[in-house]
């Protein structure tokens, strides 16, 4: 729902936010009192953005304002009978139409995916008839991580808001940024395994392992693959089911790994979603600010706040996150207490400190003096453009992988696979 949703949903946050700033600015929001701040701040961002960003990725395509003509999807488990068997037998002898006529191929990967029967002959399919580029993975715990993550984004900005109203101190809010911290840690810890799984899955790929939630069906698969090669593999002399099973195994095994990993790309989420995430969370604040101008907040001040605001959720936790989904894909083989300490270790050494650095240190130092110095305004400027240029650089995908494998490639794969198989035997 949320990867049909979400541009549905980013262009009316985008006029939900500029009709919250103008409310905010001239005086029709609530403000409370700021006790580190001379001016008020206003509570409708905090308190409302999130939630009207997540009932719009929930519900988008159902609301009035909001809903238009999306993708029409096929998604075998509804789109085939599952009570009649003689229209299920001929919706699954026609499946290899369905995906002919498909343009893209949306996975919601889980670590079962690349052990089923049917997930394996689509997907091998598929790839057979389009280029890589037209496959779209999501880990199936990506979702859950997003909504998770935006749910604690909203509760730190509450407690921004409660600390700033009652209390002097940031202690709490420390407190709930490292329980945060953590739960991000164990998440992209996780992923980083079951990534490093797929490649170990793909090598050792053989179909006749493969589960089928109906044996009944297995024929059938089987007759589909053997189908599939011979349309594939015209050139590679396939005299039984039984060879075309095997150059299926080996196209799985030359193909899968370079598409998957191109599919996934280089981080946990895209762009995207990194920055919509990490705009719930500051976007609010900035918003929440310009109730001081009406109350006599200098433009000058705005301005600052602004470029000091627009940098972390674009580019400096963008660039934090993937700097911590690379540390965490590092010395997989540890367990225990050893790889306990090398997560908090590499953490706190190798991203929140430079992250500190930046943002504690150079924005501050810049935001503070530019209050009065044009200079320092200037290179606030300056420097807010290079982090969000660098931003997109590391986020960019590189060119897709398109090429298919070639008759040599399978026959290659053949060969290397019956000479593992005599040695494990003698073995």
């Amino acid at each position: 729902v949320c990867y049909f949703n979400f541009d549905r949903a980013v262009i009316c946050m985008a006029v939900f936010t500029v009709a919250l700033g103008i409310g905010t600015v001239v005086g029709l929001l609530p403000e409370v009192p700021n006790k580190n701040y001379p001016y008020a701040w206003g509570v409708c961002g905090r308190a409302l953005w999130t939630p009207v960003f997540v009932v719009l990725l929930l519900y988008g395509r159902e609301l009035p304002f909001a809903a238009c003509s999306g993708p029409a999807v096929f998604l075998d488990k509804t789109c085939i009978h599952q009570e009649d068997k003689d229209i299920m037998k001929q919706s699954i002898e026609r499946l290899g139409a369905f995906l002919s006529h498909s343009d893209r191929m949306l996975i919601v990967y889980s670590d079962v995916f690349l052990q089923k029967l049917w997930t394996v002959y689509e997907v091998a399919a598929f790839l057979s008839l389009h280029a890589s580029d037209r496959m779209t993975v999501i880990p199936v715990i990506c979702p859950a991580v997003f909504f998770i993550a935006l749910l604690l984004g909203w509760v730190r900005n509450i407690l921004i808001l409660v600390v700033n109203i009652f209390f002097a101190s940031n202690v709490l809010l420390y407190v709930f940024t490292t329980i945060s911290s953590c739960f991000l840690l164990r998440s992209l810890r996780r992923w980083a395994r079951d990534r490093d799984a797929i490649g170990t899955r793909l090598q050792n790929f053989t179909v006749r392992r493969c589960m089928c939630t109906c044996e009944e069906d297995r024929p059938v698969v089987y007759r589909n693959i053997a189908a599939l090669m011979r349309e594939t593999l015209p050139h590679m002399v396939l005299t039984d089911d039984d060879e075309a099973l095997e150059a299926f195994d080996a196209l799985v095994r030359t193909d899968l790994p370079l598409a998957f990993s191109s599919s996934l790309g280089k981080t946990f989420m895209p762009y995207k979603y990194v920055a919509a995430f990490f705009a719930s969370t500051e976007l609010p604040c900035m918003l929440d600010l310009l109730v001081g101008t009406p109350g006599g907040m200098p433009i000058r001040d705005t301005v600052r706040w602004v470029l000091y605001y627009l940098p972390l959720a674009l580019s400096i936790y963008p660039l934090a996150l993937i700097s911590t989904e690379r540390m965490t894909r590092c010395f997989l083989h540890l367990r225990g207490w050893r790889e306990l300490v090398w997560v908090l270790v590499g953490f706190v050494l190798l991203v929140a400190l430079p992250t500190y650095f930046v943002v504690g240190v150079i924005l501050a130092i810049l935001w503070r003096m530019a209050l009065e110095s044009d200079i320092a305004m200037l290179l606030l400027a300056v420097i807010d453009i290079f982090l969000l240029l660098a931003a997109f650089v590391v986020f960019a995908e590189p060119c897709r992988w398109r090429r298919r494998a070639t008759d040599d490639d399978v026959a290659a794969n053949i060969v290397g696979s019956s000479t593992r198989a005599e040695a494990e035997a003698r073995a």
